[in-house]
């Protein structure tokens, strides 16, 4: 960058995380917000998989219908679990939801 931009500055690594943690506040705000006041219902999909070094994740994705009656969909959560059971994954999905301030109740069938 030096030789692109000699006036640029690298930030510090502690800049770059404590960056990174504003937006994820900000933005966990913001979608907190956006379904609070523009959606009455909302739909969850989870998506769970097992890495390469054999950990298992979830991602939660909320679908809804904002006041402009367009679709939108919104990854509220990807976390590690423990298992793919369903029991595991409600656990995820219900920690998620009160983190967000979200009531709903819950189905989930295991197949």
């Amino acid at each position: 960058m030096a030789m692109v931009c000699p006036r640029f500055v690298i930030p510090s690594r502690w800049t770059v995380a404590r960056d990174c943690v504003d937006l994820y506040r900000f933005e966990k705000e913001n979608l907190k917000s956006l379904l609070n006041k523009s959606s009455q219902r909302i739909c969850l999909t989870t998506d769970t998989w097992t890495s390469i070094q054999k950990i298992n994740y979830m991602c939660l994705t909320a679908h809804f219908i904002d006041t402009n009656w367009k679709l939108q969909k919104r990854i509220i959560n990807f976390c590690p679990i423990t298992s793919h059971k369903g029991e595991t994954i409600s656990l995820a999905i219900e920690n998620c939801l009160r983190d967000r301030g979200m009531l709903l109740s819950i189905i989930l069938e295991e197949r």
